[in-house]
């Protein structure tokens, strides 16, 4: 029984999920294996999109597993996809009732859940419990990074981008999260710092993360740069001139033998 369940859990890591269907179909689960192949069968039904069906396996089964976390956040993701959202949040009160509040990854997963319905106020709630077992608890800032995102909180997002940096080393892939929650929230110079900070850009990667904050200031900002002349400017050079604007309210001067000008875009 147990290794077909196993080829159960194969087909559907390899993305069969109608195979594993019909794996689960041929048997009669008792004892210890039937909570996984419920687990299986539901999460096969939802890679499906067949929604009602996941739910009909739910509810036959969550009298017999009334803390089942999977069962009551599958139950929420259903209602939710299905939009009955009224439903989806009586089973979000259930799986708050039942979580560990005092498992920091529990919180984090009760976090995305509220997240979800957009009830960001609980959503932070929980990654703050979380970051206050843990304060350097990845998955906790990452959340509420993109909480903060949804609420357009730009001092949020710049906060976890500092938490995240205390947490990263110079991996470009895991820099660029810290990096995009900076130039969202319109930190311009701490965007720079990071790219000056990593060790590991070549002169491509170098150029595209400035090329982002040039552009990023140009649409926030609405500005141009007009000059006297045709010249030649580095990435560099024109953002050293937009952080003049912008920080220091210089509009105006002299670059590479021309006169230049920064002006609102019409």
């Amino acid at each position: 029984m147990n290794l077909e369940i196993e080829k159960a859990k194969n087909e559907f890591d390899d993305k069969n999920y109608e195979r594993a269907l019909e794996i689960l179909d041929s048997l009669e689960v008792e004892g210890e294996y039937h909570k996984l192949a419920v687990m299986i069968r539901i999460a096969s039904l939802m890679a499906l999109k067949r929604y009602d069906d996941s739910l009909s396996v739910i509810d036959s089964n969550i009298e017999k597993f009334p803390y089942s976390d999977f069962l009551w956040s599958r139950r929420v993701e259903c209602h939710y996809f299905n939009g009955d959202e009224e439903n989806a949040v009586k089973s979000l009160e259930e799986l708050e009732r039942i979580v560990n509040k005092d498992e920091k990854h529990a919180l984090v997963f009760l976090a995305e859940e509220f997240e979800l319905l957009d009830n960001h106020e609980k959503a932070l709630k929980y990654c703050d419990m979380a970051l206050e077992i843990d304060e350097d608890f990845e998955d906790a800032v990452r959340q509420k990074a993109m909480i903060a995102s949804s609420l357009k909180d730009r001092d949020m997002m710049s906060d976890c981008a500092d938490r995240l940096l205390k947490l990263y080393d110079d991996d470009i892939y895991k820099v660029m999260i810290p990096f995009m929650l900076k130039l969202f929230s319109g930190r311009y110079k701490d965007c720079l710092d990071i790219v000056n900070g990593v060790n590991v850009l070549d002169d491509s990667q170098d150029e595209m993360f400035k090329g982002a904050i040039y552009k990023s200031m140009v649409e926030d900002l609405n500005i141009e740069i007009r000059t006297s002349a045709p010249i030649e400017m580095t990435v560099d050079e024109v953002l050293d001139l937009f952080f003049r604007y912008h920080y220091d309210g210089i509009k105006h001067g002299e670059i590479n033998g021309a006169r230049y000008l920064i002006v609102k875009r019409k």
